[in-house]
């Protein structure tokens, strides 16, 4: 049954080819001799992004067509089923489907989702190995991603992340051609940024009505939950996992602690433990549902004993399915800025100040190791102490550690700010995020 499965679907891909796609920016990492590992939650676009390398190896005359492409999706429930030693069928299958081709013809294997296969590693391994193919996976697991590689694929493997849609992709996706030197295409930008900001970055949220997406918001949180980590994990208490993350989705932006959490289960009646309640996190974060920053510290028993912060993938899926939501979206924009920090910089951490520990919501390290950036968020400066408040922690940590790029992100606001020898940028969230040095 799974060798007819395999060559079923190898034959629908050649027969059916690469299905239209919409250009994402994100570079993938490819290396000769290396597994190209693609990371990201559900639904933010994996599969089309491989596809789109696919199709820009044949047009680069990389690979001559799309018969010398092997693409296999096993969230599938006869492919998820195989075993390590079965994934050697999918070459064998794949070389007899297209005689033109052999072990010294470039192939391109695209195996999506395949880390639901147990041993999947030894197998992705060994078909990087023939310096004439090459190999990219794809998962929404960030044991995939380079710190987290498992011990089999280290030095073997290049990690990229995919992530929901940037605004200048979103704009793009809307087929808007926007000027923005213009004050017309300025206000245009505000408009848009808006609805980006109501209903997040998903590409099929995009273009179908307000009802649907909010539908889809909901949906797309249901299937993560059920499939990325109550079926994968087995979890023996899913409505006390769920009733979890809708509190923690509550709360974005916000602090976080294993003993806070812990104790609100406990308060709304479930009987759990702290082990259980770490477990809840850890699955949350490896399945990109959500991430928890820690303080910027050389200390790891500093960032231990410290709070950390919550985000999630997505602001708008945060909001429709949190267990309470004023309506506000000053926290949907600190999410925003976090996601796009991400995307660029990978490292990104809060920090308090050393005299009166206050927050700074984020400082990114490059690679070196040091702080490069400072950002705060704010909705509004207009009022004096808000604005106090924004400024007084982002001077101290930039004389601290000598920054010279201090933002603090607003709503509309924008205007530069000098304290005590420190230069801060207030600007638009809509404008820093179409500014081509805030993209990956």
């Amino acid at each position: 049954m799974i060798g007819q499965e395999i060559e079923r679907k190898l034959e629908d891909f050649r027969e059916l080819g690469i299905p239209s796609y919409f250009k994402r920016d994100n570079k993938l990492i490819m290396v000769d001799g290396m597994v190209s590992t693609v990371i990201g939650a559900r639904r933010a676009g994996k599969s089309f992004r491989v596809l789109q390398a696919a199709d820009e190896m044949i047009k680069q005359q990389k690979i001559k067509s799309i018969n010398q492409v092997c693409f296999l999706d096993f969230d599938n429930p006869i492919l998820s089923s195989m075993t390590a030693g079965e994934l050697k069928s999918i070459q064998q299958t794949f070389l007899k489907l297209n005689p033109e081709n052999d072990l010294k013809t470039p192939i391109l294997f695209i195996m999506d989702e395949i880390h639901k296969i147990p041993g999947w590693e030894e197998y992705v391994i060994d078909l990087s190995r023939n310096t004439n193919w090459k190999v990219i996976v794809t998962g929404s697991s960030s044991k995939m991603l380079k710190h987290d590689l498992a011990t089999e694929l280290r030095g073997k493997a290049v990690p990229s992340a995919v992530y929901p849609l940037s605004l200048k992709e979103f704009i793009r996706f809307k087929e808007v051609n926007l000027k923005i030197g213009s004050t017309k295409g300025q206000a245009e930008a505000r408009r848009l940024f808006d609805e980006y900001l109501k209903w997040g970055a998903y590409p099929a949220i995009v273009g179908v009505e307000e009802y649907t997406k909010e539908v889809l918001l909901r949906e797309y949180f249901d299937t993560m939950i059920l499939k990325d980590i109550i079926q994968r994990y087995d979890v023996s208490k899913p409505r006390q996992c769920i009733h979890l993350y809708h509190y923690l989705l509550s709360n974005i932006s916000k602090a976080h602690t294993l003993q806070s959490t812990f104790r609100y289960l406990k308060q709304s009646g479930f009987n759990t433990s702290k082990d259980t309640v770490r477990d809840y996190v850890t699955w949350a974060e490896d399945s990109w549902l959500m991430f928890f920053i820690p303080i910027y510290s050389d200390s790891l028993k500093e960032q231990e004993r410290n709070y950390k912060k919550v985000y999630a993938v997505d602001w708008a899926l945060a909001n429709y399915n949190s267990l309470v939501w004023d309506g506000s979206y000053s926290r949907a924009l600190e999410n925003m800025v976090f996601i796009n920090l991400s995307r660029m910089w990978h490292r990104v951490h809060y920090y308090l100040t050393r005299k009166n520990r206050q927050e700074v919501d984020f400082i990114v390290i490059d690679e070196s190791g040091r702080p490069a950036m400072a950002v705060q968020v704010c909705m509004d400066l207009r009022n004096e102490e808000t604005l106090r408040r924004e400024l007084e922690p982002l001077v101290a940590t930039a004389n601290y550690f000598n920054i010279k790029e201090n933002i603090i992100v607003t709503y509309n606001e924008e205007k530069v700010f000098s304290d005590q020898g420190v230069s801060v940028k207030a600007v638009p969230a809509w404008k820093w995020l179409m500014n081509e040095n805030s993209q990956a």
